[in-house]
């Protein structure tokens, strides 16, 4: 039997390992910052079937059970369309769950593979005896291409829904989001389509697979992360008086000061300010900073700056994002005052962040 210890890999094989560790940091991350499980599942499901499928292509050094890990793998490729249709929907409507009748489209891979083995039972595509053979899988690929096409034709339906969300403040990000989700689909589906036309061998195909996988990733780890929920939060657990000093009517109000700064972001733009957002909510100045001190326990611009310092500490992990870049991503119309506010937050400078960022992480690696 083929052994998955042999001592070199190929560039397939190195790209799906690249793949899967990169997938499981996504998941992680979701994991542990988490807080409504509701929201976050449709993202965790998309990676963890993304996860699966560079994992099952490693595993194909097991040779002596390739066919039955392709067919693991064409049902994971095969869903991941469905799950962007859904995924899609979810970013789009701030982080809202689809409605129950939208799942839908979570049928159609069960649906191409039961199709792909009638035709197996109808027009015997594989020898008699066998239940798998190569041509059985060229079936279950153009199958597969057009159940996800399907899939992703099932979002012309909600066309006005991308409109508004790109007119939307602090909207860009997520239409960016969307747009990237869906690209990657498309060309999943387009290499699977040209792999069962001929056009591609199947080591070319993986590859190219492998690739745009391990594009998608890098693009969703750097808008992503930007997209879902950072840290601040409401009190998880309020105290007494907190509770009896609120109406029901200013909960409802921090509620949505809440949703307003965690998805639609809109502490991105600089010149944001506590009139806008008590238009945005249409109530009084006097209101919001009540319902915001009582609520969080801050002031509106300490509240807006822990947001954009809390965004401002993931990019600033990547060495190659100059400090002025992240200022004015974040939020900050200036390089001074990003510095204050960060060293207020932090008690360190966002240099000096970024120094022991990078130490933690060569100490890991080393570990």
């Amino acid at each position: 039997m083929s052994s998955i210890f042999a001592s070199t890999f190929n560039v397939t094989e190195w790209l799906a390992i690249t793949g899967l560790a990169q997938s499981v940091l996504i998941v992680v991350y979701i994991v542990f910052r988490v807080r409504s499980w509701q929201q976050a599942s449709l993202a965790l499901a998309y990676f963890l079937v993304l996860g699966l499928v560079f994992g099952l292509q490693f595993a194909l050094r097991l040779e002596d059970y390739e066919q039955p890990i392709r067919l693991m793998q064409w049902l994971c490729r095969t869903m991941g369309p469905p799950l962007c249709y859904l995924l899609v929907l979810q970013v789009a409507r701030g982080a809202e769950p689809p409605e129950p009748r939208q799942f839908w489209v979570l049928a159609l891979p069960p649906l191409a593979l039961a199709a792909s083995f009638m035709m197996q039972y109808l027009a015997h595509v594989c020898d008699k005896g066998i239940t798998l053979c190569p041509d059985l899988f060229l079936w279950m690929q153009v199958l597969g291409s057009i159940s996800g096409g399907v899939a992703l034709l099932a979002l012309w339906g909600h066309k006005d829904l991308f409109g508004m969300l790109r007119k939307a403040k602090g909207g860009m990000e997520r239409y960016w989001l969307v747009l990237v989700l869906v690209a990657a689909n498309i060309g999943v589906i387009c290499i699977s389509f040209l792999g069962a036309e001929g056009e591609l061998g199947r080591a070319q195909a993986d590859a190219l697979q492998m690739v745009l996988g391990l594009a998608f990733i890098y693009l969703a780890i750097t808008t992503l992360f930007r997209v879902y929920p950072s840290p601040v939060q409401l009190s998880a657990e309020p105290t007494r008086f907190t509770m009896q000093a609120m109406t029901e009517e200013e909960k409802a109000i921090a509620a949505k000061v809440k949703t307003l700064m965690e998805v639609d972001k809109l502490y991105h733009e600089p010149a944001f300010s506590r009139a806008d957002l008590a238009r945005e909510l249409d109530i009084s100045e006097n209101t919001l900073s009540r319902v915001i001190n009582v609520a969080f326990g801050k002031s509106f611009p300490r509240l807006l700056n822990e947001f954009r310092v809390d965004d401002a500490k993931r990019m600033l992990h990547d060495p190659a994002i100059p400090i002025q870049v992240v200022a004015s991503e974040v939020g900050f119309n200036s390089l001074a005052s990003f510095n204050r506010a960060f060293r207020e937050i932090t008690s360190i400078s966002p240099s000096q962040y970024r120094l022991t960022a990078a130490a933690d992480l060569a100490l890991q690696k080393q570990s």
